[in-house]
């Protein structure tokens, strides 16, 4: 049995939770943010993250950090006398930052070379990437007092706040959008080439049920999607598809709304994957260089497809064989992934 460590109450200082640095493992972990701002966290995280996280716990401090002034907040933690640190990230830094801090208690994985600053050295239940990373992230909380929250009986689940679902409207409707049920399509993947389909692919489906389901699409990504997004949008125009690419022009709070108003979604292994799932929508992910293992949404509204090559997962972020994990992957397949979803 693991040993937790009490943060709730007496004269013990808040709980600092390092939140990760990526949007989808942010939705994977969020049961464990869940419960830690019901015990008055201090969250430090990436900049994106605050307009989602603090409206929704807005009894919890919120710390902006970046790669470029990663160990400038050690003064200001220390001023607030944390008693715990919980790293749900895997990083030395992250580590090194609440040891900088003073921190007494320093709780996470292994990893990176810094077992020596955990105070707390938590065991994974598998080889790494072996088990689902929401478990690892369960896990993490579970030794750290928090596993008694009921978030942490189910799937990451995120409800859209009105903000959020006024000003995704409102970003459709500047970007020319009619009205009326849409498919979102996020064909990008900032992690790199052997996480992406294919434009073809992604057009070809969105195609398809959009003219049979009478729906328009909508293509979500960030600005370095925005070529292979343009692809998208005209092949799935040319087939007849109505078309509103929002690619590079939303910010998080926007595109949570613009999801959540999403009849179904389809994506690569991504951020949006995670957050479309969180929101409750059919979505279908597609896995290339990752493992479905690892880092799918297990909610019975998600479809992970994967074809399961001698040589994957590989993890890389570009592959020199080919990509024919991915191309093994027939639009076929994600469109009657979607029929049944939609049913």
């Amino acid at each position: 049995m693991r040993e937790a460590v009490d943060v709730s109450g007496g004269k013990l200082g808040p709980l600092l939770v390092r939140l990760p640095n990526w949007l989808g493992d942010l939705v994977l972990a969020w049961p464990v943010v869940e419960a830690a701002a019901e015990r008055g966290a201090v969250f430090v995280g990436p900049a994106a993250f605050e307009a989602i996280v603090r409206p929704r716990f807005p009894s919890s401090n919120y710390l902006v950090t970046s790669r470029a002034r990663r160990y400038a907040l050690a003064g200001r933690i220390q001023s607030l006398r944390p008693s715990a640190a919980l790293l749900l990230t895997d990083s030395f830094s992250s580590t090194l930052l609440a040891a900088l801090a003073g921190i007494p208690v320093r709780i996470g994985y292994a990893a990176e070379g810094r077992g020596f600053l955990l105070t707390r050295r938590v065991r994974r239940a598998g080889a790494s990437r072996s088990t689902a990373r929401a478990a690892e992230y369960r896990v993490l909380g579970e030794a750290t007092g928090l596993a008694g929250h009921p978030a942490f009986r189910g799937e990451p689940s995120i409800r859209a706040t009105s903000t959020e679902t006024e000003r995704g409207a409102s970003a459709l409707t500047r970007a020319g959008h009619q009205g009326g049920a849409y498919a979102v399509l996020a064909p990008g993947a900032s992690y790199g080439p052997a996480k992406q389909w294919g434009a073809d692919r992604f057009a070809a489906v969105g195609a398809r049920v959009a003219l049979d389901r009478n729906l328009a699409l909508v293509v979500v990504g960030a600005a370095e999607d925005r070529a292979v997004a343009a692809s998208v949008a005209e092949s799935a125009a040319t087939a007849g598809a109505i078309v509103t690419d929002m690619t590079g022009a939303t910010d998080l709070v926007e595109l949570v709304g613009i999801l959540s108003a999403g009849r179904a979604v389809v994506s690569n292994d991504s951020g949006v994957m995670h957050l479309a799932a969180a929101l409750g929508r059919p979505t279908v992910g597609i896995f290339g260089s990752t493992s479905p293992v690892w880092t799918s949404a297990a909610a019975p509204w998600v479809a992970s497809l994967y074809a399961a090559y001698p040589c994957s997962p590989c993890f890389r972020r570009t592959c020199p064989i080919g990509y024919r994990c991915l191309n093994a992957i027939e639009t076929e397949a994600a469109v009657e992934a979607l029929d049944r979803l939609l049913a």
